[in-house]
């Protein structure tokens, strides 16, 4: 079995109860992903459940995330016909007062509260909320250790 957060390191965790990991997925296989949002879904979506072995939930915008669970995890992929603008720097998301840039194939994992702010660039702003219940038991211990550490 294949473990998604392989890159998740001590320095991904860049503010207290926050954690940015970048180019979480190869980049091809992130494209393929990325482009079955619309054609096929099923073939790609459900072999990247088999292979990481991972509960996720594809929202059609980041507004319908579920922020009850105690621990957010999103994995973000920019809308289909603003791929190329966004190239632009957006911070879509708030932490603590903290801007968070909404980055494809970057994942976000926090114990804070996200706020979604406007963003009048986009329609939307797709996105997987990944369940880190179904991740591998070192991977959940691995987060709970992050999130306990302190940053000024």
């Amino acid at each position: 079995m294949h473990n998604f957060f392989e890159k998740l390191e001590s320095k991904n965790l860049i503010h207290t109860g926050v954690i940015i990991v970048p180019n979480i997925i190869e980049h091809s296989q992130y494209e393929r992903l990325y482009e079955s949002q619309i054609h096929d879904p099923l073939q790609y979506w459900n072999n990247f459940k088999k292979v990481y072995n991972l509960n996720y939930k594809f929202l059609d915008d980041i507004k319908d995330i579920d922020q009850h669970n105690g621990t957010t995890c999103l994995w973000f992929f920019p809308e289909r016909r603003y791929k190329e603008i966004r190239r632009i720097e957006f911070f879509d998301l708030e932490i603590n007062g903290r801007d968070i840039k909404y980055d494809p194939n970057t994942v976000l994992i926090t114990n804070k509260n996200v706020d979604i702010l406007e963003n009048k660039f986009v329609l939307r702003r797709p996105c997987v909320q990944i369940d880190t219940q179904s991740a591998h038991v070192t991977t959940r211990k691995k987060i709970k250790q992050m999130m306990k550490r302190e940053l000024g």
